[in-house]
């Protein structure tokens, strides 16, 4: 699996707490935001790294509007483990 450096350091941020999630408009407008857990700043990510990861089954949405969350699936979190090495567990859909 071979993962682009946005990929990896978006893995990393979710490993570390830090949500991803995907704003929605009426029109249909989403819009990818990363939000950091100490809620200093709101980093806008392009859909095609977001997208990248859906594919390959390492991050889910929980599906709500307007602001569907994404979350490490299991596969997600074993391969943001190898890349980061983390002293913690990260938050995912099952696990929690």
């Amino acid at each position: 699996m071979h993962l682009s450096a946005q990929q990896e350091a978006l893995l990393a941020a979710l490993q570390q707490g830090d949500r991803l999630q995907v704003h929605r408009t009426l029109d249909g407008l989403k819009q990818y935001r990363l939000h950091r857990l100490d809620a200093s700043t709101t980093v806008e990510v392009p859909s095609s790294a977001v997208s990248g990861l859906e594919q390959l089954r390492l991050i889910e949405s929980n599906l709500k509007f307007p602001a569907a969350t994404f979350l490490l699936t299991d596969r997600g979190a074993a391969a943001a483990a190898r890349l980061a090495q983390p002293a913690q567990s990260p938050v995912r859909p099952r696990n929690f």
